[in-house]
This record gives C-alpha cells, structure tokens and sequence, in this order.
C-alpha cells in the first residue's frame, strides 16, 4: 500500500527558508555606517555651508531671471549632448 504524503504546515516551509537568507553582511553594514558618519561631518563643514548659499543664490537668480536661465540651460544640455555625442 502507498502512504498517503505527510502534510507539511506552512510554518514549517518557512522555517526551511530562514537558513537560505542571511542577515546584511558586517562589511556592508560598516561601509554605511563610515558614509553616515562622512555625511555628517559634511554637513558640519563650512563646505557644506557654502554650497547651501550658493543653492539660495542660483535659486534667488532664477527667480529673478527665468528666461536667462532657461537659455542657458538649453544651451548646456546641447553642448554636453554634441561633447557626448555617440557617432
């Protein structure tokens, strides 16, 4: 006589799967915690406080000049698009 195939609870197909995935390896979680720590002595730096006025002022300059600066920005995009250029 053939025996009737053991019925197998979903909690116990999960608990073969656990072992296939694996916590985030150590190395990676090293390697963001070094760029957190980086980013936060960026943002303490007088770089940092640089580029957020300079932002303030590009910001300031397109308000104030909005078809100046769509100008210039058509005409970068095209001069990267021929400098880029794919013949």
């Amino acid at each position: 006589m053939q025996e009737a195939p053991e019925h197998q609870s979903p909690n116990s197909k999960k608990n073969e799967a656990e072992p296939l995935k694996s916590p985030i390896p150590e190395q990676v979680e090293a390697i963001s915690e070094n760029i957190s720590n980086m980013y936060d002595r960026f943002k303490e730096s007088e770089q940092y406080d640089e580029l957020r006025d300079t932002a303030t002022k590009v910001k300031e300059y397109i308000k104030e000049n909005p078809v100046q600066s769509v100008l210039m920005s058509l005409g970068a995009g095209m001069f990267l698009g021929l400098l880029f250029r794919r013949d």
